[in-house]
């Protein structure tokens, strides 16, 4: 199959609102296409008016000081689509985890992160499955309470999420 029919089906597929595991899915099971999930990405980012689905992500609640945890607070809703600019900011105490629909080059996953010590930073998984973290500029360094939070979260997150 070539990629100019792999665009068409997968265009079909998206305004139909099917996640890419679902394509994929339907390509290897109804057109016998052995195309693998990062194929099926990069074939995607050669696509610029297509659009995934957004997903909606239920709201966690970590324990809080008052509940006898030490160091949790509530945790923001997390938003798996939109871009840094669109999202709310983060109020003293939260953390907020986003996940980018297209991840950064050379990473399998990236995304956004906001801590709860105000630290900001983009974050990725290298091909290898190791954690980078970029901290923007002027916004300091997150602390090691919140990359332990941060840890806890997209790992719950991706879990839910399937594993992307």
């Amino acid at each position: 199959m070539t990629n100019e029919e792999r665009k068409s089906i997968v265009g079909q597929l998206l305004a139909k609102g099917q996640t890419l595991s679902q394509i994929q899915d339907y390509l290897h099971k109804e057109k016998n296409d052995p195309i693998t999930y990062m194929d099926l990405r990069l074939l995607l980012s050669e696509m610029p008016d297509a659009k995934l689905p957004e997903k909606e992500v239920p709201k966690t609640v970590l324990p809080t000081a008052s509940a006898g945890a030490s160091a949790g607070a509530k945790a923001a809703p997390t938003d798996l689509a939109s871009p840094p600019a669109a999202r709310e900011p983060a109020i003293g105490g939260r953390l907020s985890i986003s996940i980018d629909q297209t991840p950064a080059p050379g990473s399998m996953l990236s995304g956004y992160a906001r801590f709860s010590s105000g630290a900001k930073a983009h974050w990725f998984l290298d091909e290898m499955g190791r954690l980078g973290l970029e901290p923007e500029l002027g916004t300091g360094k997150p602390t090691q309470a919140d990359m332990q939070e941060f840890s806890t979260e997209l790992r719950r997150m991706l879990q839910q999420a399937g594993g992307m």
